[in-house]
């Protein structure tokens, strides 16, 4: 199911089920007053890549393209794709869409089409990946991280300085 939201004369197309999105209630409320989130990536050998955004949300290309094979639109099933290892993390856009073997979808509610641009909930996947957290071994975390793996993000490091200077840094640290 989808559902579109006009917010603030702006057209949104959430995909999503109209049931609880998957870790909603684990999510630590943001602060109202953040207006930035700024992403510093970093891999081995290489200079730590950063990112700024506004808000919570990250543009999945401009995120994933740092570090991931590939990120591809299928205008014609209506899904976009990240590519890495051999697998593929799918957002779909389509009611129709059947995932292939080394297809994972994204759980619904994490992304949303804006403007012609794919967006990324960053607070769902900084939880998933929190440098810090012990999930149990078989809990849903656990799966969803191991499903996840493919794209070797080792971990997330999360600082809400909003208090501060109104940011959300974080620290996204890809295996070698």
């Amino acid at each position: 199911m989808y559902a579109i939201v006009l917010i603030y004369g702006t057209l949104a197309v959430h995909a999503f089920a109209s049931s609880a999105i998957l870790f909603e209630n684990k999510i630590p409320p943001i602060s109202t007053d953040t207006k930035f989130t700024e992403i510093s990536i970093a891999m081995s050998g290489k200079n730590a890549q950063k990112l700024i955004v506004k808000g919570h949300d990250v543009g999945i290309r401009a995120l994933f393209e740092k570090f991931s094979d590939q990120v591809v639109w299928d205008n014609k099933a209506k899904f976009v794709a990240i590519k890495n290892n051999g697998k593929e993390l799918v957002i779909p856009f389509s009611e129709n869409f059947k995932p292939n073997s080394n297809q994972i979808t994204l759980p619904d509610g994490w992304a949303y089409f804006k403007d012609g641009r794919t967006y990324l909930r960053f607070p769902y996947f900084a939880y998933l990946f929190d440098r810090y957290a012990e999930f149990k071994s078989g809990s849903e975390e656990d799966l969803w991280k191991q499903k996840l793996s493919f794209l070797n993000i080792d971990y997330i490091d999360t600082n809400d300085s909003t208090p501060k200077d109104q940011t959300i840094h974080s620290s996204l640290l890809i295996k070698s």
